[in-house]
């Protein structure tokens, strides 16, 4: 499905943050709405201003926090012809309404286009997915699918606050492959109280035997102060989580290309390697956060506001709803230099250990099983599967 663009060089990720959810999970650090605490407004309200926000994007509005002076704010950098990756998350996109969304989205084409090679992924969860949408969702462009599955344990489900059950879950993965999706992603947590490896090794067999192309599974981290916090499980028993992933996913065909993500070849997620190769991205929604590379010594980062009212008053007066920008510093780029090299297996140049102090540090870090030899890429340097499950010690050392 093509669009008519214009012909500037420009961003190419995208990404759209929809507020709204089932249930909010109590969990989730994430800008969301729960349906007890949404009005029959706030869905057309949020469709009104995320169209508005799209058409102030594509005019090149200043990038300036709310209340700020524009005079000297640098202008908001253009889209390019066509984009590479649009990335819908929230929230629960697929709670929104197909037609909805292509109203909201329609100011996105005077400037832009997707093609065939878009990458253009909706995050969806197992309770809200529909053969009938779905199908809509692929009409209006959308060909990669990531869901919310968790856990394939009833009891821990409850535990985790999700609203779905085991078997909804696999009655909506069959749902989106019926519904034409040949490129889907699901999410699954390690680290849960009272979840076994045995439950683990369950729920990756019962997934793998889907024709999933990529894995996120990410460790439970609670705040000290939440009530499930002193149950997590000790480190030794998160890192046995995190190795027997890893060892599964390998015999089954997927590259552990990312510290919390396994993929099929080829089938990466290119919108999110576009944030860890420091690429620009653009976005819109409450709470969105975007970054142009170009401004300054190292770029400049923003954010919008995370309130779904204010977000909208901001856009009716004609403002971009910014909350805050950062100009980054050239250290900031050092430091960021290395904290996404790390987090892929691609890993680093050799020649990144600039000084005596730094090789020393590598080849303790390659003596302790952190750090390796690239098997392919003889002069660069990666991480080990148990270096990704302490990655921010490996980089405080060699940052």
């Amino acid at each position: 499905m093509e669009r008519q663009a214009g012909n500037s060089p420009g961003i190419r990720s995208l990404y759209l943050h929809f507020p709204f959810c089932e249930s909010k999970c109590h969990y989730c650090d994430f800008y969301s709405i729960g349906r007890e605490r949404t009005k029959d407004s706030d869905a057309p309200l949020f469709e009104e201003a995320l169209r508005t926000e799209l058409e102030l994007l594509v005019s090149g509005a200043p990038i300036v926090a709310a209340g700020s002076p524009s005079s000297e704010a640098p202008t908001h950098p253009r889209f390019a012809p066509e984009l590479d990756t649009i990335f819908m998350g929230g929230g629960t996109p697929s709670m929104t309404p197909p037609d909805s969304m292509a109203r909201a989205l329609e100011p996105l084409w005077k400037a832009t286009r997707v093609t065939s090679n878009t990458e253009w992924t909706m995050e969806a969860n197992p309770s809200s997915v529909d053969r009938e949408r779905l199908r809509q969702y692929r009409a209006l462009g959308v060909n990669r699918i990531s869901m919310g599955v968790q856990a394939l344990r009833d009891d821990l489900l409850l535990r985790l606050g999700r609203v779905h059950s085991r078997d909804k879950a696999l009655e909506s993965l069959d749902a989106i492959f019926d519904a034409g999706f040949d490129n889907v992603s699901v999410d699954l947590l390690c680290g849960v109280p009272q979840q076994t490896l045995q439950d683990l090794e369950a729920a990756l067999d019962t997934l793998t035997r889907y024709p999933i192309t990529h894995l996120s599974c990410y460790l439970l981290t609670l705040p000290k102060t939440h009530k499930m916090h002193r149950e997590l499980p000790n480190e030794d028993q998160q890192l046995e989580h995190l190795l027997l992933i890893d060892r599964w996913m390998a015999s089954h065909g997927f590259e552990h290309y990312e510290i919390s993500n396994f993929s099929k070849s080829g089938r990466q997620a290119r919108h999110n390697l576009a944030y860890w190769k420091r690429e620009g991205y653009l976005s819109a929604g409450p709470s969105a956060h975007a970054f142009d590379p170009n401004p300054g010594p190292a770029g400049i980062r923003w954010k919008n506001v995370s309130s779904l009212h204010k977000y909208a008053q901001l856009l009716k007066q004609g403002r971009l709803p910014i909350e805050w920008t950062e100009e980054l510093k050239a250290e900031d780029a050092e430091l960021e230099k290395w904290m996404l090299a790390l987090r892929l297996s691609e890993g680093f140049p050799e020649s990144w250990l600039d000084g005596d102090q730094k090789l020393r540090k590598a080849r303790l870090l390659q003596e302790q099983g952190v750090l390796e030899r690239h098997p392919a890429k003889l002069s660069t340097l990666r991480l080990t599967a148990r270096g990704f499950a302490v990655s921010d010690q490996v980089i405080a050392t060699l940052a």
